[in-house]
């Protein structure tokens, strides 16, 4: 099931940063820096903390998901979608929805044998998009 995002009063500019995010559609990623690129160019005066706070604020509400990677741009945002998993390009960077979610059974298994308890998952693979892998296949 789709997680829609939560109907609230939002700051003017927290709204204009999920606004920016819901507008780029499923299966965009983008940084920070490019979300406070277009809400700069919306509105001049704001600054990048205010869209740091309001990505962060975002996120906390369920209305802007947050993708951690490792290196780069530290995080990546996209708006609120089913469980699904990332794969991380090694070539050129991009991040990819992959339709994969862990079965409920196996975070259950998980969370009995290690004596936790799991709240979210968060699964990204590296490796090559589609179109970098079909760069390799044809490079002698």
């Amino acid at each position: 099931m789709e997680r829609q995002p939560l109907t609230r009063r939002l700051p003017k500019n927290y709204a204009l940063v999920r606004d920016i995010v819901l507008a780029a559609g499923r299966g965009a990623h983008q940084s920070a820096n490019e979300i406070y690129r277009k809400a700069r160019e919306a509105q001049p005066s704001i600054g990048f903390a205010t869209v740091h706070r309001g990505l962060g604020r975002l996120c906390e509400l369920g209305e802007v998901m947050k993708i951690q990677l490792s290196g780069g741009d530290s995080a990546w945002y996209e708006p609120p979608a089913r469980a699904h998993a990332h794969l991380h390009c090694d070539r050129c960077g991009h991040i990819v929805d992959v339709d994969y979610a862990t079965a409920p059974r196996t975070l259950r298994s998980i969370a009995e044998r290690e004596g936790v308890r799991i709240e979210a998952e968060s699964l990204t693979f590296r490796g090559l998009c589609r179109t970098c892998a079909r760069r390799r296949r044809k490079t002698p």
